[in-house]
């Protein structure tokens, strides 16, 4: 408490040096020593370091000298009280410079994901960054045209894939955003590109999630962790939660510790991760931009994404580009051979190695062999009997990389019904 003293002393003394020609008696009986704004704003610095003195120095700033400035300049005074106001001036630029407004660091469970992301999950971080590098020009304008944060869509890819357009969770859920079939088909991710769901296609993904976000936003505003809650946990779940805390704040223990405590982990390291992606500086975080301009080639030859992997090697991408060109291509499997003249994407930067060094070498010579190793001929389907209690859409699920409509395509089975009898044996397609 002796800073705040000191620091009130200090203003006091420097705001009766400017008015000398209108000195109290308690002044001229008080001799005083001259206090610059340089030894002021030193004062003030050391005062930062303890947040109590800290809070008290804005409120006395507020209280007593912003009323005399007002008073001063009301009575026609052009430049009252100029150490203090100067002094005020620099604290307020030296807060701002040091310490974050965003509320949300104050908060513990967000500091502690934020350790998470910044120390063994800090890989997954850029992962997701560099790929989407190259996935923005797809992913990025259906939450640009509804006005949806940027960072907020790269920390959902970095908690939900990581960026890899062909992640599948154990639950059913798949693609870049983690759609579930059910809510995929609500909101028009449906149907089969390729070879798999369009739920791994980006563009088609981005869509169904930019519409799922603004549908919330529609209920909860810009409170993002209730947004959050209810990517995660339902939006029928966390409506009736949020409706039984009467709309309250989501933070607090009684409505928190209402949340599954899966959904409780994620919101703390979505919000967390957004705050990097906004100001990765502030956390020493370092986020390269990359070109992510793409082009279109035709293949010489037969060829897969692996071969190309191989050949474009690690130029300019330390981490090699299997997972980009397999993003780029999110119709294609990784097993696929892609067979002569057809349209393959790659990284612009790349084109020039493609034509030069990708066509027949001895190095791509190694790469088919070593691709037909790991994927030797095998069956294109596989035969699955139905047990009593299945339906088309749950078998759909245990299998992943296909749908019930493509299933009762190749067996035969009739719409809107798809009726099928345990026993039976159904045909679906090998992932």
């Amino acid at each position: 408490m002796r800073q705040i003293f000191t620091l009130i002393t200090l203003i006091f003394f420097s705001g009766c040096q400017i008015n000398q020609q209108k000195p109290t008696s308690n002044i001229e009986q008080t001799p005083t020593k001259a206090v610059n704004s340089i030894d002021l704003i030193a004062e003030i610095k050391r005062c930062q370091n303890n947040e109590v003195c800290l809070s008290e120095l804005e409120a006395y700033l507020k209280t007593s000298i912003a009323p005399q400035v007002e008073a001063a300049q009301a009575s026609g005074q052009s430049n009252p009280l100029p150490e203090v106001t100067e002094a005020a001036h620099q604290f307020k630029d030296h807060s701002s410079a040091t310490s974050y407004k965003d509320p949300k660091l104050n908060n513990k469970r967000i500091q502690a994901t934020l350790n998470e992301w910044l120390t063994w999950k800090r890989p997954q971080l850029i992962e997701t960054w560099n790929n989407y590098q190259f996935l923005k020009a797809h992913v990025y304008p259906p939450f640009k045209q509804l006005d949806i944060p940027e960072a907020l869509i790269l920390a959902i890819i970095a908690q939900e894939s990581g960026g890899r357009v062909h992640s599948s969770s154990k639950a059913g859920a798949a693609g870049l955003f983690q759609f579930m079939p059910a809510t995929a088909r609500r909101f028009g991710v449906r149907g089969t590109i390729g070879d798999y769901d369009a739920r791994y296609h980006p563009g088609k993904a981005a869509v169904g999630a930019a519409h799922y976000i603004e549908e919330q936003r529609q209920a909860y505003g810009k409170e993002y962790a209730k947004i959050l809650a209810a990517y995660n946990s339902g939006e029928n779940r966390f409506k009736r939660l949020n409706k039984k805390h009467k709309n309250g704040d989501i933070w607090n223990n009684d409505f928190f510790y209402d949340l599954p405590s899966e959904t409780q982990h994620y919101i703390a390291t979505v919000l967390s991760a957004m705050m990097i992606f906004e100001s990765p500086e502030k956390f020493n975080v370092t986020l390269n931009e990359q070109d992510g301009k793409t082009a279109l080639v035709r293949t010489n030859s037969d060829t897969s994404l692996s071969e190309l992997a191989v050949c474009f090697g690690q130029f300019n991408n330390e981490m090699g580009w299997y997972r980009i060109l397999r993003n780029l291509n999110s119709s294609v499997k990784a097993k696929r051979v892609i067979k002569a003249n057809t349209t393959v994407v790659i990284p612009q930067e790349l084109q020039e190695i493609y034509n030069n060094n990708c066509q027949n070498s001895e190095l791509m010579a190694l790469a088919k062999v070593i691709h037909d190793a790991d994927f030797p001929d095998r069956p294109e389907f596989t035969y699955y009997k139905i047990k009593q209690g299945d339906s088309l859409s749950s078998i759909s699920k245990k299998f992943k990389c296909t749908n019930k409509r493509e299933i009762a395509r190749l067996n035969k089975i009739k719409a809107p019904r798809y009726l099928i009898n345990a026993g039976k044996k159904l045909k679906l397609p090998k992932c």
